[in-house]
């Protein structure tokens, strides 16, 4: 799932994501596994786990698709 700039901007506020963990959500939305994420961005597994970690904790979730189906259910209240 893509979203606009606009969107994502509103998602960090929202959430008060750090621009890594904003990151870390983008590849999760468009789709990339926990390997692919730490070649993308040139870090550990650990390291993406931690901040996978943390962006649930944040958003309220326990996984990648719940965290996408806030994202999109926020994203329609909010009509951003």
């Amino acid at each position: 799932m893509v979203f606009k700039v606009k969107q994502w901007e509103y998602f960090r506020r929202c959430w008060h994501l750090t621009p890594r963990e904003l990151e870390v959500t983008k590849l999760i939305c468009e789709g990339f596994d926990n390997a692919q994420i730490c070649k993308k961005l040139k870090i550990s597994y650990n390291t993406t786990r931690a901040h996978m970690g943390n962006i649930f904790r944040k958003v309220g979730v326990n996984g990648k698709a719940q965290m996408i189906l806030q994202f999109v259910e926020v994203q329609s209240k909010s009509r951003i």
